[in-house]
């Protein structure tokens, strides 16, 4: 008996790798993405919102230098007090550098090989720009502006520079004090991600625990209610699966069943003339009871492949892999082929009538010979000498059809339903037979989506047996 065959691609996870973590991961992860995308962001501002702030403080005091410019015999001079030079060299953050040109560009006061401005501005207008100076970037304010009492009015150049330490403490700070809020956001967020993982996968550790329960012979349908849809879908495809594994079994006990007890008769009669040939003498005696252990052998050997045939035709048996195209017409030829010698046996004129050009259908090559070959045996163990049995293979609308049809003595139309179950034999035939020719046929007929139909032939008595395929694409 052929065992339940089937092909699972499981795609194996690491074993931390749960439903839960992947989950929490599909949640939380865009949230920290965002949290660090925001986080850039808020920098990037935060440090142009400080770079403003001190850019007016470089202003004023480009102003207040400004201030203290006038001329002196024809020269400009820049008297700063004591005490502004002090304000401007003792900040604690940064280091701060001035400059001061005439309207000629001649050094007058200050550092000297600070940065020059990009352009120039109107005067009073100051123009910012980073630079470097003794190996620091440094921000710098220019302002261009006149002197009073210069009678050539042209502007001065008063650059400030100032190191960028305040500005990226201060965008730090500021970022600091929105990152708080946002990781505990985020914290909260996490706990409540969490908490909704776990109650959702709470129908999924349901369903796990009431399978785990169950015993390995309970393939009753798992319960679907109150269960979400995504789980109820799932619930639904393993009830088809316990439906699929509980006919696949029913099969099997019913096959292990019928071979149990149409064995047990056959090989009962065995035993039987086997020690009544034992026990003879006499030669002739001794011959017939080897002739009817020959008979019987031969009736037993007859039962034990029908029953082989019926179970490899048996529903829940998987066979998608042996689904091929197949020619209906060359496996209907060879097979009558196969069975000539058996007709010419019994006088039988065996003929087929096969439909012009491929006939393709979608099939298992194999079964569908063991179908054959049990519509042949019908027929030929029941049509008389000197009768006819005729396979043809005809396609129309879609549909292909595979007949056989014999002269024999038919079916009575009572009886054509009840032909195709298991052990079922016609009463009064006087033929040997088990019974499950048909039973294989019709099994057979519906691994491939065909229906099979019985009735008389066209042309007086006799049975007709087709068997109707979906067409091939």
């Amino acid at each position: 008996m052929k065992a339940i065959a089937g092909q699972q691609r499981v795609t194996q996870l690491p074993e931390t790798a749960t439903l839960r973590h992947q989950l929490l991961i599909s949640l939380l992860a865009p949230i920290i993405f965002i949290t660090l995308v925001s986080s850039v962001i808020t920098y990037y501002y935060a440090f142009n919102f400080a770079t403003l702030a001190y850019d007016y403080a470089l202003f004023d005091s480009a102003l207040d230098i400004s201030r203290q410019a006038h001329v002196h015999e024809g020269h400009l001079r820049i008297d700063l007090p004591r005490a502004a030079i002090d304000m401007l060299e003792s900040d604690k953050h940064d280091r701060i550098y001035y400059a001061v040109t005439d309207s000629k560009g001649v050094f007058v006061s200050g550092y000297h090989g600070l940065p020059l401005p990009p352009e120039q501005a109107p005067p009073g207008k100051p123009v910012y720009y980073d630079g470097s100076y003794r190996g620091d970037p440094v921000r710098i304010a220019a302002l261009y502006s006149t002197v009073p009492g210069d009678a050539s009015q042209d502007p001065i150049l008063i650059l400030v520079a100032e190191t960028l330490n305040k500005r990226h403490t201060l965008a730090n700070e500021i970022l600091l004090g929105m990152l708080w809020p946002e990781l505990l956001l985020i914290i909260l967020v996490g706990l409540l991600v969490w908490y909704g993982v776990e109650r959702g996968l709470k129908p999924l550790a349901l369903l796990q625990t009431e399978i785990g329960s169950r015993s390995h012979r309970d393939l009753s349908p798992l319960p679907e209610q109150n269960a979400p849809g995504e789980v109820r879908s799932l619930i639904r495809a393993m009830n088809g699966l316990l439906a699929r594994l509980a006919s696949a079994l029913s099969a099997h006990q019913r096959f292990i069943a019928d071979a149990a007890h149409q064995l047990r008769t056959p090989l009962a009669g065995l035993k039987t003339q086997t020690e009544l040939a034992l026990r003879q003498k006499d030669f002739d005696a001794v011959r017939d009871t080897l002739q009817q252990l020959n008979t019987a052998t031969e009736q037993t050997t007859h039962l034990a492949n029908q029953l082989l045939s019926l179970a490899r035709a048996e529903p829940g048996v998987d066979r998608a892999q042996a689904m091929q195209p197949v020619n209906l017409c060359d496996v209907a030829r060879d097979t009558t082929t196969e069975w000539v010698p058996r007709a010419l046996a019994r006088n039988i004129d065996l003929g087929f009538d096969g439909a012009p050009g491929a006939v393709t259908i979608e099939g298992d090559a194999l079964l569908i010979r063991e179908m054959l070959g049990n519509l042949l045996d019908n027929a030929i163990r029941y049509t008389p000498p000197k009768g006819q049995v005729t396979v043809s293979v005809a396609a129309e609308r879609g549909k292909v059809l595979l007949s056989v049809e014999d002269s024999g003595p038919g079916i009575p139309p009572a009886e054509r339903e009840r032909v195709f179950e298991r052990f079922h034999r016609i009463l009064g035939t006087g033929t040997e037979g088990c019974g499950l020719g048909l039973a294989i046929v019709r099994e057979i007929a519906q691994s491939h989506n065909a229906d099979t139909r019985l009735g008389p032939r066209a042309r007086g008595d006799g049975t007709l047996v087709t068997v109707v395929f979906p067409q091939a694409a």
